[in-house]
C-alpha cells in the first residue's frame, strides 16, 4: 500500500468540496523533540514553495520541552481572564522545563492535493476497499481492553484533584488508553466509523511504514488564511439521544443541549480553556485583535454532545510559522491550565505516552510568494486528533491484514469532579468505537436430545463465551441456557437432533433444529488443494465468516467424502472443513495443534481431556499421511469417526 492521505469533511457538497486526497508522496520530514521542530517546519516551507503538498502528523510529546519557548513575545494574558478566580483553590507556582518527546513527529509532502465531495470521497473509498479486498468487506475490532480499569481511574483523579488543591493547576485533562485489534481492511474500517460518527476533522493517512491513523475528530485546533487565525476548542460533553425516532431525537438533543450550554461546571471548564487559548493566541496576536465571537454553542456527533466555543485573532507580520505553533502547541483543550505545569502532571499521572493522540493532524497549501504576512505563514488548518486510532503495520507475514491499534480517551479534571461520572464519559466518547457491532454471528453445532438435552452444552457456551468477549459481542448466557431447555424440552422422544445457535453482533440469539441423519463410518476425506493461514482470526473462533469452509465440504459431499482438510502456508496438516484431524502414529494418536491454525473443537477438547485417548498435539506434515496407521475424523455432533484418504486428481 502506497502512502496517501485523506483528510475528509462530513459537510463537504457538491459545491463545496472541501475533503481532500494527498497522493504520490515526495518526501518525510521527521523531528524526535521540539529541538528539530524548526528546522522540520524551515524544510517545509521550502518544500512548499516548490508547489509540493503538506500534511502534518504531531504528536503531543513534541511539545513537552518547548511549548512555550520560542514565540517571539513574552507570556501575557490578554484582557480579562475570562475563568473566575474563585474556582481556582490554592496558588499557582512555578513551573520548570518539560523533558524532550518521546514520539517522533512527521510531515509528508505530497506532489498531488485532490478536492473532493463527500460522494467522490464515498466512492474512492469503496473503490480502495474492493481493490484490497479479496473475499469480503468485513472490517472491525477485537480484544478491546483499557490500559486503566475504573479504580486506576478514580485513583488518577484524586491525585489530579490534590495538585489543584494545592495550587498547582485548575484543570488537567487526564486521558487513557484502549488497546485492541483490527481486522479487514483500513478502507472499510474506516467507512464503518465515519458513517458512525461523520465529523469535519476526519482523517484515513496510510503512513510510510505502513501504520495507519484513523480519525474521527469533531475538533478544529487551528486555522490560518490571509493572517487571520480561527480556534474552536471543545470542552463540555453530554449523551445524545438514540430512540430511532429521528424527530423525537431532535427534540431530546435539544433539550440536553440546552442543559449542557447553561451547566455551571461545563461553563466553567470551557471558560477556562478560551481563556487559556486567548493567552497562546495574544503571544503572536496583533495588539487588541483576539476576541472570542461565540461561547457555549452544543454540537451533535453521534452518541455525544459538545460544547465548543470560538476564538479569533490576528497574526502579527514579525511572527513566522515556527514561532506560531511553537505558542499555541498542543491545544489547551487537551492539556488543561496553566499549560507547561499540567503538562507536567500529565506526565507524572498517566501510564503512556500519547503520541499522535491530542497532537495535530492537518494540511499546509503551498505557497510561492513571500511578500506579505499570508504568504510567509502558508494557508493551514490543524485539527485536533481525539477519537483517533493508531494502527501499528501488520506483520510482514500476515496475510490477513491483523493490525494493533491504540485508541487515547480523556475529560477535563477539575476539583469539583467526580471520578465515576467523568469515567463514564470516557466510556461514552469512545463509543463510536467500542460499541461497533461485528458484522458477523458466532455459532455453536450441538448434539441435542429431549432425554438429555445438548451434550457437552458448558464446553459449547464456555467456546462461545470466549469468542464473543474476544469480537465485543454481547452474550446474555441466561437467556441462551434458557432458550436452549426450552427447544430441547419440544423435541420428540428418542430422537438425535442437531441444534445451532447462533448469536449476532448485536447479541440477539436464534436456535435452529433438525433431526440428525446418522452416519455410519468409515467415511471418505479429501485434500483441499488451497492454503489456509495459521494466524488467521477466523480459524480460531466459530463464526459466519467461513464461505471457504462451507463450500469444501459441500465439494467433498458431493464428491462422496464426508469432509476436506485443509493445510496451512508451512504445508502442516490442520483441520476439516467441519471436523477435526486425528492421526495414529506408532501407536499414539496425534491431532495438530492449535497453533497451526485449529478451532478449538469442542470434541477435540473432550477427547483430549480422555485419558483412555492418551490424544496430544503434534505437528503433522502433508507426506506424513502417507504413513500414518489410521485416520480419525472427530466434531461434536457426530463424535468420532474412522476416515480413508481419498486422493483426488
Amino acid at each position: 500500500m502506497s502512502s496517501f492521505a485523506l483528510l475528509d469533511d462530513s459537510a463537504a457538497s457538491a459545491t463545496q468540496a472541501t475533503s481532500r486526497l494527498y497522493t504520490d508522496l515526495k518526501q518525510v520530514l521527521s523531528c524526535a523533540n521540539a529541538a528539530q521542530f524548526e528546522l522540520m517546519i524551515e524544510q517545509m516551507q521550502a518544500a512548499l514553495q516548490q508547489g509540493l503538498y503538506a500534511v502534518a502528523v504531531f504528536a503531543y510529546e513534541l511539545a513537552e520541552d518547548g511549548v512555550n519557548g520560542k514565540a517571539g513575545a513574552a507570556h501575557c494574558r490578554v484582557g480579562t481572564p475570562l475563568c473566575s478566580p474563585s474556582l481556582i483553590p490554592g496558588r499557582l507556582k512555578n513551573v520548570p522545563t518539560l523533558r524532550e518527546a518521546l514520539q517522533p513527529s512527521h510531515i509528508l509532502l505530497y506532489q498531488r492535493c485532490q478536492r473532493l465531495n463527500q460522494e467522490e470521497v464515498t466512492s474512492w473509498l469503496w473503490h480502495q476497499t474492493d481493490l484490497e479486498s479479496q473475499s469480503n468487506n468485513i472490517a472491525g475490532i477485537a480484544d478491546l481492553h483499557a490500559n486503566v480499569n475504573e479504580a486506576e481511574f478514580a485513583n488518577a483523579i484524586d491525585r489530579i484533584q490534590r495538585y489543584i488543591a494545592d495550587g498547582d493547576t485548575y484543570q488537567v485533562n487526564y486521558t487513557f488508553r484502549f488497546h485492541f485489534q483490527t481486522y479487514g481492511t483500513i478502507y472499510s474500517l474506516y467507512q464503518r466509523l465515519r458513517k458512525r460518527q461523520p465529523v469535519p476533522f476526519g482523517a484515513l493517512i496510510a503512513m510510510p511504514d505502513g501504520s495507519a491513523i484513523l480519525s474521527l475528530s469533531p475538533e478544529l485546533f487551528i486555522r490560518h488564511s490571509q493572517g487571520n487565525l480561527f480556534a474552536r476548542p471543545m470542552k463540555g460533553t453530554s449523551a445524545s439521544a438514540a430512540t430511532n425516532d429521528k424527530k423525537l431525537d431532535e427534540q431530546i438533543n435539544l433539550q440536553r443541549g440546552e442543559r449542557l450550554a447553561l451547566d455551571e461546571k461545563n461553563r466553567a471548564e470551557n471558560i477556562m480553556i478560551v481563556d487559556l487559548l486567548r493567552n497562546d493566541l495574544g503571544r503572536i496576536a496583533q495588539p487588541g485583535s483576539v476576541q472570542v465571537p461565540q461561547l457555549f454553542e452544543v454540537q451533535r456527533f453521534n452518541a455525544v454532545l459538545q460544547m465548543t466555543s470560538s476564538v479569533i485573532a490576528r497574526c502579527r507580520e514579525d511572527v513566522g510559522l515556527a514561532a506560531l505553533l511553537r505558542a499555541i502547541y498542543p491545544c489547551g483543550s487537551i492539556t488543561g491550565a496553566p499549560k507547561i505545569r499540567t503538562m507536567q502532571i500529565i506526565r507524572e499521572v498517566e501510564t503512556e505516552a500519547r503520541g499522535i493522540y491530542t497532537g495535530a493532524i492537518g494540511w499546509f497549501d503551498p505557497t510561492t510568494e513571500v511578500n506579505t504576512i499570508a504568504h510567509v505563514i502558508p494557508e493551514f488548518c490543524l485539527s485536533v486528533p481525539i477519537r483517533t486510532l493508531h494502527l501499528q503495520a501488520p506483520k510482514s507475514d500476515d496475510m490477513q491484514g491483523i493490525r494493533r491499534g491504540v485508541m487515547g480517551v480523556g475529560a477535563g479534571i477539575v476539583f469539583d469532579s467526580v471520578a465515576d461520572s467523568e469515567y463514564q464519559e470516557c466510556l461514552l466518547k469512545a463509543r463510536f468505537l467500542t460499541g461497533l457491532p461485528a458484522q458477523f454471528s458466532l455459532f455453536e453445532t450441538m448434539y441435542a436430545t429431549k432425554e438429555q438435552g445438548c451434550r457437552y452444552v458448558d464446553r459449547h457456551l464456555k467456546r462461545l463465551q470466549k469468542s464473543a468477549h474476544y469480537f465485543g459481542v454481547p452474550l446474555n448466557l441466561p437467556e441462551i441456557e434458557k432458550q436452549i431447555k426450552m427447544t430441547c424440552a419440544g423435541f420428540a422422544g428418542h430422537t438425535s437432533y442437531r441444534l445451532k445457535l447462533t448469536v449476532d453482533g448485536a447479541g440477539q440469539i436464534q436456535i435452529y433444529h433438525a433431526a440428525l441423519v446418522p452416519i455410519t463410518g468409515p467415511v471418505d476425506v479429501i485434500l483441499a488443494t488451497t492454503l489456509q493461514h495459521s494466524r488467521s482470526i477466523w480459524l480460531q473462533h466459530k463464526t459466519t465468516q467461513r464461505a471457504e469452509y462451507d463450500q469444501a465440504w459441500k465439494t467433498a459431499e458431493s464428491q462422496g467424502a464426508f469432509d476436506m482438510l485443509f493445510c496451512n502456508e508451512h504445508g502442516e496438516l490442520t483441520e476439516g472443513a467441519r471436523s477435526n484431524v486425528l492421526v495414529k502414529i506408532e501407536g499414539r494418536w496425534y491431532t495438530p495443534p492449535l497453533t497451526a491454525g485449529v478451532l478449538p473443537g469442542v470434541m477435540r477438547s473432550v477427547l483430549m481431556d480422555d485419558s483412555t485417548w492418551e490424544l496430544s498435539e503434534r505437528t503433522i506434515r502433508l507426506g506424513q499421511l502417507n504413513d500414518v496407521e489410521e485416520i480419525a475424523l472427530c466434531n461434536a455432533l457426530r463424535g468420532v469417526l474412522p476416515a480413508n484418504l481419498k486422493i483426488t486428481h
